[in-house]
């Protein structure tokens, strides 16, 4: 498995390449929580020390917060250091890879009137095609189970 960031190819294709290998070992459960106010959307993530993460594309600038932990983040090809406190914005189109160094917890918070957490992911997020690939071949798993089952 090469898992390298390095190398001619644009970073975008690096980590493609990377999440699509590291979709085929067990996943590690990041519990999510949703928050809403008026015009507002508040996600929050909590990854354990030790984990990788490679988060979504955005189609939005939007605020990040890390309320708890430290992590190794790569953002466009640069890595560094982020702890808890501390808040920054990220650009439209940016996908970070991450490794937990402390128990984390995360806030992304997007301007919004929408509620519905379908609606919002295709508002707010540009699915990779290793991850839309990775959940076609669970659910296809999932039928397959089903039919055995019944």
């Amino acid at each position: 498995m090469n898992l390298t960031l390095s190398g001619d190819a644009p970073i975008a294709a690096r980590i493609e390449s990377i999440e699509a290998e590291l979709l085929r070992l067990p996943q590690v459960d990041c519990p999510l929580v949703h928050r809403f106010a008026p015009g507002v959307y508040l996600r929050e993530i909590f990854m354990p020390a030790g984990t990788f993460i490679i988060g979504q594309q955005h189609k939005t600038e939007h605020f990040n917060i890390i309320l708890r932990g430290r992590a190794r983040v790569s953002i466009d090809g640069v890595v560094q250091i982020i702890e808890a406190p501390f808040t920054f914005v990220s650009h439209i189109d940016v996908r970070k890879v991450l490794y937990i160094e402390e128990d984390m917890v995360w806030q992304t918070v997007h301007p919004t009137n929408e509620t519905d957490l379908g609606k919002l992911e295709e508002q707010l997020i540009v699915k990779s095609a290793s991850y839309q690939k990775h959940v076609e071949d669970l659910r296809a798993l999932r039928a397959i189970v089903g039919e055995v089952s019944q």
